[in-house]
């Protein structure tokens, strides 16, 4: 695991970095402390990294201006600050997690194994998906999106009104930061059960479900009971051959 600590204040960016060591211990590949935020831009635009251990105040900059730019990159970004009145807005930007100041290694061990977590928890969950294209950084509501679709280290977001766009994050690693109501109906496919209208059988060990929007999206073998469970829905035994 690769990991970046932004924090303006050396002697706290090091104490983050020993207890780090402390719990992720071999798992970690390189980590590396920078306290500025030209040269944290300037390294990450250098070095792929992991996980974002980020202040949201470097040396009296706007963090949330920081935020919205860097969630759109490939890494998961955990806030590690003492502005703790903003935490709900940087989950909803989509931050793995928000630890308040002053942190404790307790606190930054559960940020961690969050990134082994299916859903977001404790209502700590986006509701906004920041998307790169040039230098301009769109924020998209997650209720604007119809389904996300892997798009090998990507993801598409096929939007309501047509359009798809392309998020920066692999399918696994936007799993942790969407709400309970969203579940990942096949490796490639996220969706809202909410917007679940039938479940079909295709034969041959083959299932799709049917969107209120229309959609018809393949779900896995592995998953089709429990989803079915989920919803309370009955198989549609339908004569589907597409």
């Amino acid at each position: 695991m690769r990991i970046l600590i932004v924090e303006d204040e050396r002697p706290t960016a090091e104490d983050i970095q020993f207890l780090v060591k402390q719990i992720m211990k071999n798992e970690i590949t390189s980590i590396h402390i920078e306290t500025t935020l030209g040269n944290a831009l300037a390294y990450l635009d250098d070095k792929p990294i992991d996980v974002l251990l980020l202040d949201l105040n470097l040396n009296s900059r706007d963090g949330f201006q920081i935020l919205r730019q860097i969630v759109s990159k490939s890494f998961q970004t955990i806030v590690i600050s003492a502005n703790i009145n903003r935490a709900i807005e940087a989950f909803e930007y989509g931050v793995l997690d928000f630890i308040p100041k002053p942190y404790s290694m307790e606190r930054l061990e559960a940020a961690f194994n969050r990134l082994k977590s299916s859903h977001a928890s404790d209502g700590h969950a986006m509701k906004y998906i920041s998307v790169k294209k040039g230098f301009e950084i769109r924020v998209i509501p997650i209720q604007e999106i119809r389904y996300f679709k892997s798009a090998n280290i990507y993801v598409e977001l096929h939007l309501k009104d047509g359009h798809t766009v392309l998020y920066d994050k692999p399918i696994k690693q936007l799993v942790p930061l969407l709400p309970s109501n969203y579940y990942r109906i096949h490796k490639s496919y996220i969706v809202n059960m909410e917007t679940i209208e039938a479940v079909q059988i295709l034969g041959g060990g083959k299932y799709r479900v049917v969107l209120k929007s229309g959609d018809c999206l393949p779900v896995s073998r592995k998953v089709i009971n429990k989803l079915r469970s989920i919803l309370g829905l009955e198989f549609n035994y339908s004569n589907v051959n597409n």
